[in-house]
């Protein structure tokens, strides 16, 4: 079979995965009022963990600071609501302008060393932001950055307190960031990865450029992270240094 041949047939659609996109909206009919906080930060969190395996899974990186993608971008849409406009939308794509642009600047600092090296650089990342939230004025500090009043989705709907319109906006999300995954990981780009992660020495043997490629998955991961974060502080209100 041709590699032309075996890359249509691992892009075709299973039936399995058919299934789950179909259930997901059913979710928020099932969820009602009662459960749609819970289930709408049970979205959130699978975006997040998507995040983490585009690099993790797929490209092999290992870190131990991705959750500050997720504060990033939770602190950006917070702030641009506050401050700017309250407009959700917006404030999403603010939040994943943010979590793009740290996640291209400290890619240069995950694309060579060892394993261990990577553990210590995100780690050591995420401790820097987290001590810059702690300690600035206008995040709010340890007391978080409260306050913050989003405006109606779309102009239409608002946020109610039994977050229905908050699950559905999350749901919605997660279900365009899956689709996205699904795309790079079955591409010549996500076969590249998996070839990175299992034998790096080897991939750059045969003519691919390794750091540029863990680079853009590295990217791409932080802006997905970020819109998990930017999608809990809009649909919470709320940002802490916890995030």
């Amino acid at each position: 079979m041709s590699a032309a041949a075996s890359l249509a047939q691992v892009r075709r659609w299973k039936p399995w995965e058919i299934a789950i996109l179909a259930a997901l909206p059913l979710t928020w009919f099932v969820a009602g009022e009662q459960h749609s906080l819970l289930a709408n930060e049970i979205a959130i969190f699978a975006l997040f963990a998507v995040s983490l395996d585009l690099i993790l899974g797929y490209a092999g990186i290992v870190s131990l600071g991705h959750a500050a993608f997720f504060g990033t971008g939770a602190y950006a849409a917070a702030l641009f609501a506050k401050h700017v406009n309250p407009d959700p939308l917006v404030g999403l794509a603010v939040a994943i302008g943010a979590t793009t642009l740290l996640g291209a600047v400290s890619s240069v600092l995950v694309m060579r060393g060892s394993d261990l090296a990577r553990l210590m650089i995100t780690l050591g990342v995420a401790a820097l932001l987290y001590e810059l939230a702690n300690k600035l004025d206008f995040t709010g500090g340890a007391d978080g950055l409260q306050g913050v009043v989003m405006g109606s989705l779309l102009g239409r709907f608002e946020f109610d307190l039994y977050g229905r319109t908050a699950y559905a906006y999350s749901l919605i999300v997660l279900v365009l960031g899956l689709l996205i995954a699904r795309r790079i990981v079955n591409s010549p780009f996500g076969w590249s990865l998996q070839a990175i992660r299992d034998n790096r020495l080897r991939a750059a043997a045969i003519g691919l450029n390794v750091d540029a490629r863990l680079g853009v998955i590295y990217t791409i991961s932080a802006a997905m992270a970020g819109a998990a974060g930017g999608l809990m502080a809009q649909t919470s209100g709320f940002a802490s240094i916890e995030v």
